[in-house]
């Protein structure tokens, strides 16, 4: 039973010499963009940055970009990867957060960079952080054509994620590559049902992020839509290892689970501790609509919710419903303590940029203007960021 008709019979796609070189191109050329935008960004309209006197190259990027682009959580990232994890509350004005809300998979494999390759945590979190993003790219070139899109729609994907909107979160030391290139391979293995690598990308992406768990759902679907539900409940060897995988995924986030009951006395610390941030569990439906009275940063986000929910909306009337139901959990599970970093959680999905490209996909005319404008946007969130402007977050 196929529920699924868009979906390819799996198959070993590869990626021509061409199209390498096309995906090396896209990373490098938004990468030196990005990166210089938020430099001379900084340079000119932040005031405070007086750090920044003349041009110096070497300068640059061994100091004034590693320094500007780590902003708002990057130093909770650096706290757990060069101390560890806190023992009590201590952070923010009020004293009640603690590191104790991250997950310890990016914070110590940059550690580890760092440390092996003798140039600290920080420029260990640059390194991960850009490998990560150049390893979504080729992904999500090899996902656009497992569903069956031509050469020129996925090459034109690869284009509008290297300068995605919110591109700063794919070159600032955040999560959101990591946890976008293990999204990534976790549908490209469900795609071609290659289920013990789906149960190893799943794995790491849970220690990405802790929504991360939340993919169990979309691969349980496409597991569904590849061999229909009265074989998966034959319990035969294909649906064993669909099992398995569903097990699997889990077990880094009840393993920091763990390690927390043991380190604190409290299990659930990651999220409870989501308070210090002032996010109080209340009706996503009022967070958003409150937006729109409140005004200012508030109404921004509310109009970006409601762009998410169109989204959505648009996956389920492509059929795409395990990543319309991916979708749908990892920004409504944020928005139920805030409408805070929606735009952040949103624009780091895969799901998101799939939406994008589908949309775009029969309109050819069209696709220089949306990749002018989401680069546009990705330079002017840049500037925001290093100014160190909080609505971006």
């Amino acid at each position: 039973m196929h529920l699924d008709p868009v979906q390819v019979v799996p198959e070993r796609l590869r990626i021509g010499r061409r199209d390498w070189m096309m995906i090396a191109l896209a990373f490098v050329v938004s990468r030196i963009a990005l990166y210089c935008i938020g430099y001379f960004g900084a340079m000119h309209y932040n005031v405070e940055t007086d750090f920044i006197d003349a041009i110096n190259f070497v300068a640059a990027v061994e100091d004034d970009i590693p320094s500007m682009f780590c902003q708002f959580d990057c130093g909770w990232f650096q706290s757990i990867a060069d101390v560890g994890y806190d023992t009590y509350p201590h952070g923010l004005t009020t004293g009640h957060a603690a590191n104790w809300a991250f997950l310890p998979g990016f914070p110590m494999t940059g550690y580890w960079i760092g440390k092996v390759l003798g140039i600290g945590t920080l420029y260990g979190f640059y390194i991960l952080t850009n490998l990560m993003f150049f390893v979504c790219l080729p992904l999500f070139f090899l996902c656009l054509r497992q569903l069956g899109q031509d050469l020129e729609t996925a090459r034109f994907g690869v284009w509008l994620l290297a300068f995605s909107p919110y591109s700063i979160y794919f070159i600032a030391p955040y999560t959101e590559s990591t946890f976008l290139a293990f999204t990534m391979m976790v549908f490209l293995f469900s795609y071609r049902h290659r289920w013990l690598w789906v149960a190893v990308a799943g794995a790491l992406m849970t220690a990405t992020r802790n929504l991360g768990v939340m993919v169990v759902f979309s691969v349980a679907i496409l597991a569904w839509q590849a061999y229909g539900w009265r074989e998966l409940l034959r319990f035969g060897e294909r649906s064993l290892r669909v099992l398995l995988t569903l097990w699997v995924i889990p077990l880094a986030l009840f393993s920091y689970m763990l390690y927390l009951h043991l380190h604190v006395g409290d299990a659930f610390a990651f999220k409870n501790v989501q308070l210090a941030w002032g996010r109080v569990f209340d009706n996503p439906f009022h967070y958003w609509w409150e937006g729109f009275s409140t005004g200012g940063r508030k109404y921004y986000l509310s109009v970006v919710i409601a762009l998410g929910w169109a989204m959505n909306m648009y996956l389920l009337y492509q059929r795409r419903y395990a990543e319309a139901l991916f979708m749908l959990i990892c920004t409504m599970v944020p928005l139920v303590t805030s409408t805070n970093a929606f735009p952040r959680y949103l624009f780091g999905l895969y799901p998101t940029m799939l939406v994008l490209v589908l949309w775009i996909r029969n309109k050819p005319m069209l696709r220089p203007l949306l990749l002018a404008l989401s680069a546009l946007l990705s330079a002017y969130f840049t500037i925001a960021w290093v100014n160190a402007k909080f609505f971006v977050v």
